[in-house]
């Protein structure tokens, strides 16, 4: 564990030890510093930089830390920082420096540090400065200190495995090559010409090398196929942590829900669809939430069976002293939805991931959520189309779950449930009691997203989870019921993984695979492709009595590929299962 870490952990025990006995007047303290540097009359970056020059003054190591980590989190440059160092310098004199070299050991993982250390005088200017390469999650929960290389150089080869069942091979069918962190992704026809597009939303950390680019953008596709470089993107620079697509005005025209980060009440934005194909590049909507949030996923789905979509977001806070925030519905009225939310849970928690479906029968979609740390994943119950507001199924025990999946497994009609974890863990519910269904066994843990799709289109969901830490996005087939335990398919990619998202992109009915990334390249997409027909022993494509001919031609010579059962033997139940398949097809 680095220095900083062990900061972050001891500094956020403690704190918690603190309220959990403190006093009402302590309580009262620790809100009161919280509250001081919500945004107001200035702005949350303006405030956070004034904390960290007076600690620099005061010569409070601890403090110098919190406030560097907060300034960068909340988008302090690295030039910002040096003129609050001058001014710290100028106030304070010559004792500041030795906690700007205090600041180089524990504070590496947040911000170039190697820049400090050549503030404080500890390295000369002439010296070359090699800078820690690190990636930041969306919603700051996560961080990754990759190889020290050049940002356009990959320090690892991909690297791909797949089981002959999955429809994606190993290595991608499109690449794009735009150095971005994408927060989420959406597969929908966007301009009304009949091809799926691809929407890519960004967010912006204090990853370093730092990204000069948060644009969110749309790949329009073509006759030609997906374009590599965007031809939509908005005016707006704006940390998008997700996004949603859907007619929120009823207007037959796609729109672009944004989810965003930094505790703001304009946490929702709406892009909305244009008459004639196209989206407009300035958001139209925003929200006015009460309180502020960070917000970290949401989820269109008409909650109240009324025809139209309503959207439900999962949120955080910020910081230490005020981590939590509640999820929050905004109702849709049939022009569109409303900008102060009617509708909050009553906990107030760190929640990260959801997915709406009715599994009590209803009518109405209930809520599943995933929830970080101290908090338990579960299911809202969804009464005459206002969520409950308390949770009424729990996951077991407290993980740092990030996702949130509802499927039916076996397509018997009972709902199934999932988390992405530490592992991946599937429930399912009975008379109101929780029972653990399936868990993955990845070679490392902890998703940043999953989701259920069939993604061999042979009728029932398969599960799949993208990781933040190692790059590895994971498909697990669903075998008449029962989800493979290790991954049927992975890709390893050298980036940190962010999003996916399952659509045909090439128009030939089968559904495609597109994963987003920080880093470079942002997005790579897996092309479907048709499985092979085993009875086709020709090759020519038709099933005909040329392939059975072939077929008892191996079987009298006993060779393998007639080997339909596969055992090993040659008998009647070789040839009884290549008539069935003969049978059934090709796909």
């Amino acid at each position: 564990m680095s220095r900083y870490d062990e900061f972050q952990a001891f500094r956020t025990s403690l704190n918690e030890k603190i309220l959990a006995r403190g006093t009402k007047t302590t309580k009262r303290f620790f809100t009161l510093d919280s509250n001081a540097y919500e945004p107001g009359a200035l702005d949350a970056k303006t405030k956070e930089l004034l904390g960290l020059s007076a600690s620099m003054v005061l010569r409070c190591d601890d403090c110098i830390a919190y406030h560097i980590d907060q300034s960068v989190k909340v988008g302090a440059s690295d030039e910002e920082l040096f003129e609050v160092f001058d001014i710290a310098l100028i106030v304070g004199g010559s004792i500041v420096i030795p906690h700007l070299r205090h600041l180089e050991d524990i504070m590496r993982p947040i911000t170039p540090i190697a820049l400090l250390v050549a503030f404080a005088g500890t390295v000369h200017a002439s010296e070359p400065v090699q800078h820690q390469h690190f990636e930041v999650s969306e919603d700051g929960h996560r961080q990754v200190n990759l190889e020290l290389a050049p940002i356009n150089e990959h320090t690892q080869a991909p690297a791909g495995f797949a089981s002959a069942d999955v429809p994606f091979g190993t290595s991608p069918d499109l690449t794009i090559n735009l150095r971005r962190q994408i927060g989420g992704l959406a597969i929908a026809d966007m301009n009304s010409d009949g091809r799926n597009d691809l929407v890519a939303v960004c967010y912006n950390t204090s990853a370093f090398p730092p990204y000069d680019d948060w644009h969110d953008m749309i790949f329009y596709n073509s006759e030609s196929g997906l374009e590599t470089t965007p031809s939509w993107t908005s005016d707006e620079q704006t940390h998008t942590g997700d996004v949603q697509v859907g007619d929120i005005n009823g207007d037959g025209f796609m729109d672009v829900v944004g989810i965003h980060g930094g505790v703001r009440t304009d946490n929702v934005s709406i892009h909305f669809g244009l008459p004639g194909g196209g989206v407009e590049t300035t958001a139209s909507w925003t929200s006015n939430t009460s309180p502020n949030a960070w917000g970290t996923s949401g989820k269109l789905a008409d909650m109240d069976n009324d025809g139209d979509l309503d959207l439900v977001t999962t949120n955080q806070g910020l910081g230490v002293s005020s981590p939590t925030r509640p999820m929050f519905m905004f109702r849709n009225d049939g022009t569109g939805l409303e900008t102060d939310p009617s509708w909050e849970s009553a906990a107030s928690e760190i929640s990260n991931g959801l997915d709406t479906r009715d599994i009590t029968g209803d009518g109405f979609p209930e809520i599943a959520v995933a929830k970080w740390v101290n908090y338990f994943s579960g299911v809202y119950y969804n009464t005459n189309g206002t969520p409950d507001t308390n949770q009424g199924l729990f996951a077991f025990g407290s993980d740092t779950d990030k996702g949130a999946a509802f499927t039916d497994l076996e397509n018997d009609g009972v709902p199934e449930f999932g988390f992405g974890g530490d592992p991946s863990t599937v429930y399912t519910t009975f008379h109101g009691a929780v029972f653990e269904v399936s868990t993955t066994n990845p070679p490392f843990t902890g998703p940043q997203e999953v989701h259920f799709f069939d993604v061999d289109l042979d009728g029932d969901d398969d599960f799949g989870e993208i990781h933040f830490s190692d790059g590895r996005a994971h498909i697990y087939l669903n075998r008449d019921g029962v989800l493979d335990t290790d991954p049927s398919w992975t890709y390893d990619a050298s980036p940190v993984g962010n999003a996916m998202a399952l659509g045909d992109l090439n128009g030939d009915g089968r559904p495609d695979l597109a994963i987003g990334y920080s880093g470079d390249p942002s997005i790579v997409v897996f092309y479907g492709q048709a499985p092979a027909c085993a009875p086709d022993l020709t090759g020519e494509g038709d099933l005909n009595f040329l392939d059975v001919s072939a077929f008892l031609a191996a079987f009298g010579m006993m060779d393998p590929i007639a080997d339909f059962e596969p055992d090993g033997d040659f008998n009647f139940l070789d040839v009884s299962a290549y008539l069935a398949s003969f049978a059934k097809g090709c796909p």
